[in-house]
């Protein structure tokens, strides 16, 4: 842990110096958009440095015309007076055109937490962290979450050798890693599953938890009916409605689906409101939350739990051949492939991790080159909103920029041109109908394929399902729709 550790903090200056120079080129072709400068200021609350917050705050202050009744600097201003609380700006209110001081003990600061930060918290997550370091390093604990896989999700999953593609291709020998054979997300299934087991080992015996659309619940609920624990699932009202099927499928299974606003917590928030039924219930109740952003240890903990994939394809390729892959392939995105393969290979010599991203997750701007200050793409622009949603805590996007810091994992970029061929070549020659953003994976592997010896062998991640959009690949294609 301590030199992964050692490379994470590198990745999260890398990662919020990225965010960085995203806004402050938009900023410098956008000067008077207050939204540009409200992010910026956020991001360096984010990263704790008080001299360029309280710059940007000033700028912010300047640009707003009534301070008194503006979200804005009141959000700001709570910000302020938890990182820098003597500035007489954060102890200075306008009122009918004046300033007015008021004391910080006389007006309190509206709360700025990112949830899991309140006292009432920190116990129980220290709990679980405590609970977590005893069983990450026992191979008897993975052993169990590896046997449970294999009686309860299908695992391991397929190592498939394509072996008509290999040939159609030429190089290197093909396997694909059919992570997507399974009606369930796998990498969820494994992290939620591991969750369970822990949190039978401390005694709990109900998962607690929230789901948006009613998927995930439907995850945690089978796992928690297969280990015979008992289930809380927190939704929205309007999602309740519209993902009828997905209630009738938890309640079948004996869960208990709560709409926002029953709980606890009596809000909307359906993280809120399944965070404040833990701490109301620690005796009996384990808080499992899957791939979403949450304090420590849950984001290692469910990135570890989900590698199983990693470990399941290198006992599998050993088994075939006796040594590691010469190429291993996932899609790059805001999905779980390359934190679920990569883990039991970083440290094999022997194999080139490579991540490949769509058009959608590339930095266009790298390729219109130019000096000046420019409009960020759209993609751009979506690319910065996941980095800003994701910064409460680590998930997926932050592992990526931790991979893609320590060096170890390359990123490249796919071509549109390659992935139609993948489409057509993977279809054709294996029966299976690659997902969008594999494809692009699929092509940019075909093409380092060929280049590669018969001896030596690539691996590539399927893990999407293509029904979500087996249309946009016709489309694509040229098919008339």
């Amino acid at each position: 842990m301590t030199e992964r550790g050692s490379v994470r903090v590198q990745s999260t200056g890398a990662f919020y110096d990225d965010l960085e120079k995203l806004l402050l080129r938009q900023i410098a072709s956008q000067p008077t958009v207050l939204d540009l400068r409200l992010k910026l200021v956020e991001l360096y609350y984010e990263t704790r440095r008080v001299e360029a917050f309280l710059k940007h705050a000033r700028q912010v202050q300047d640009m707003i015309p009534n301070l008194r009744r503006s979200q804005d600097w009141s959000r700001i201003v709570s910000m302020g007076r938890i990182i820098a609380l003597d500035d007489p700006m954060f102890l200075e209110a306008e009122v009918d055109g004046k300033v007015e001081y008021i004391a910080a003990r006389a007006s309190a600061p509206r709360e700025y937490k990112r949830i899991g930060e309140d006292e009432r918290f920190r116990k129980p997550l220290a709990e679980v962290a405590e609970a977590y370091e005893a069983v990450r390093k026992d191979p008897h604990f993975i052993a169990e979450l590896d046997a449970e896989l294999i009686q309860s999700a299908g695992h391991p999953t397929s190592l498939q050798f394509a072996a008509s593609l290999s040939r159609h291709v030429g190089g290197a020998r093909i396997y694909l890693k059919r992570e997507d054979l399974s009606a369930q997300p796998s990498h969820l299934l494994a992290a939620l599953c591991g969750q369970a087991m822990l949190a039978k080992r401390m005694g709990k015996k109900t998962l607690v938890g929230f789901s948006a659309n009613g998927r995930s619940g439907v995850v945690l609920a089978s796992v928690a009916a297969r280990l015979g624990l008992d289930a809380v699932v927190y939704m929205e009202s309007c999602q309740m409605q519209l993902q009828a099927g997905n209630l009738f499928r938890m309640w079948m299974m004996g869960a208990q689906v709560l709409e926002a606003g029953t709980g606890p917590s009596k809000t909307s928030d359906i993280r809120k409101e399944a965070w404040a039924h833990w701490v109301a219930n620690l005796g009996e109740c384990f808080l499992a939350m899957g791939l979403d952003a949450a304090p420590h240890p849950y984001p290692m903990l469910s990135l570890e739990m989900a590698s199983v994939a990693g470990r399941e394809c290198r006992r599998q390729l050993y088994a075939i051949n006796k040594k590691v892959p010469d190429l291993l392939v996932a899609r790059a995105g805001d999905n779980a492939d390359a934190i679920g393969l990569f883990p039991p290979f970083l440290r094999a010599a022997g194999t080139r991790l490579v991540c490949v991203e769509t058009r959608d997750h590339l930095d266009a701007a790298a390729e219109r080159g130019g000096g000046g200050p420019q409009t960020l793409t759209l993609q751009e622009q979506q690319r910065a909103a996941v980095i800003l949603e994701g910064m409460d805590y680590p998930r997926t996007t932050r592992e990526h920029a931790w991979l893609k810091a320590s060096g170890r994992v390359e990123y490249v970029k796919g071509t549109p041109a390659a992935a139609k061929r993948a489409v057509y070549d993977l279809s054709k020659h294996e029966g299976v109908i690659p997902a969008i953003e594999t494809a692009y994976a699929l092509g940019w592997a075909l093409q380092e394929a060929a280049k590669m010896s018969a001896e030596q062998s690539v691996i590539m991640m399927v893990s999407e399902q293509v029904d979500k959009n087996i249309w946009q690949i016709g489309r694509a294609m040229g098919v008339p729709l």
